[in-house]
């Protein structure tokens, strides 16, 4: 779910070009459903903390970031907040 809305898309575009389609492609993607509790409230896990990534997790729930590898798993629940394969 998308968690910002359009002035900060906009302001967001500005700083990093780009931003506003890798945000909407992740609003849009059709993600598995969370292996440990089946709900469908999941998101991509990837690893680093740079400010692109820091505001594409910040913008959508469909996109988890953590700061370290090795990943836990490639996709992340949010009811449950257990990540999974």
């Amino acid at each position: 779910m998308l968690k910002i809305n359009e002035k900060t898309l906009d302001h967001l575009e500005k700083q990093y070009p780009g931003i506003r389609k890798s945000i909407l492609d992740r609003e849009k993607a059709t993600l598995p459903v969370c292996s440990r509790c089946g709900s469908h409230d999941t998101a991509v896990v990837n690893c680093g903390m740079v400010g692109r990534t820091i505001n594409i997790a910040a913008a959508t729930t469909k996109f988890k970031l953590v700061p370290n590898g090795p990943k836990s798993g490639d996709y992340f629940c949010n009811t449950c907040e257990q990540c999974f394969n």
